[in-house]
C-alpha cells in the first residue's frame, strides 16, 4: 500500500481534515474554527532525532497515529481485539514492516506506528485505529473550543 492511498482514504472518509505536506512528512489534522488537532502522520525519511525506523529506502514510510489511552492499552494487552500476528507486544524492531507497534519516541503519549502497511493490515486493523485516532482528535477539539 502506498502512503498516498492512506492519505486519500482519510481525505475521502473524514470531514474537517487539514492536510499538511512538509519536507519529511504528511500530516493530517482534525481542523475546525482555527483549531487543529493531529490524528495521522506519515514520515518518509529519517531525521536527525528519529532514525529508529530506517526509512531512507524507496517506498518505505512510517504511519503514526495517536490513540486514546484506553484503546492504546487495549491494543497492547492480552485482550487485544486483533489477531496477534499484527501486533508487536515487546522488544519491537522499529524498522520491521507491516506490524503495529508502539511509536519509538512518542509511545508515552499513546502513539503507535506501522511501517509500510500492506492492504491486508490496513483493512483488518488500521482502518479502525485511524478512526479511533480521528475520534480522539475530534474529542480534543470539542474540549478546546
Amino acid at each position: 500500500m502506498k502512503a498516498d492511498d492512506i492519505i486519500t482514504y482519510c481525505l475521502d472518509n473524514y470531514g474537517y481534515v487539514d492536510y499538511r505536506n512538509t519536507p519529511y512528512s504528511h500530516e493530517l489534522l482534525y481542523s475546525q474554527n482555527g483549531i487543529s488537532i493531529f490524528f495521522l502522520n506519515i514520515l518518509e525519511f529519517d531525521t536527525d532525532d528519529d532514525n529508529f525506523s530506517d526509512l531512507n529506502h524507496p517506498d518505505k514510510y512510517r504511519l503514526s497515529l495517536c490513540l486514546p489511552k484506553d484503546e492504546y492499552n487495549k491494543l497492547f494487552s492480552i485482550s487485544s481485539p486483533y489477531d496477534k500476528k499484527y501486533i508487536c507486544y515487546k522488544e519491537c524492531d522499529y524498522a520491521k514492516a507491516d506490524i503495529i507497534m508502539p511509536h519509538p519516541l512518542k509511545s508515552k503519549e499513546y502513539f503507535i506506528q506501522c511501517i509500510s502497511p500492506s492492504k491486508e493490515i490496513f483493512e483488518k486493523v488500521l482502518k479502525e485505529l485511524i478512526s479511533l485516532s480521528y475520534k480522539r482528535a475530534r474529542q480534543e477539539y470539542l474540549l478546546k473550543r
